[in-house]
């Protein structure tokens, strides 16, 4: 594992720090699931770009379209019901 030095302005130390104290986690482990998340992010429209190079953004519409208009709405669970569901299984 590598060790760098990082420097950043005193005030997005704080917030970061403040962000990390609400999750429960070192500054260190947020600062590195921050990284990671947005390199997944940017690894993830990089792929997406590639898959949806020269598809016809019209045709993609419609299909899409077609799929929102035969799913049905509903009521999202709750983590109780979420939890409950795990423990069913």
């Amino acid at each position: 594992m590598a060790t760098i030095t990082l420097r950043m302005p005193d005030d997005l130390k704080a917030k970061a720090q403040q962000l990390a104290s609400e999750q429960g986690v070192s500054l260190n482990s947020y600062i590195n699931a921050t990284l990671a998340a947005t390199i997944a992010q940017s690894e993830t429209l990089a792929m997406m770009g590639d898959r949806l190079a020269g598809v016809d953004e019209d045709k993609l519409h419609d299909r899409v379209m077609k799929f929102m208009s035969k799913s049905r709405g509903g009521k999202e669970p709750t983590p109780k019901e979420i939890d409950a569901a795990r423990r069913a299984k």
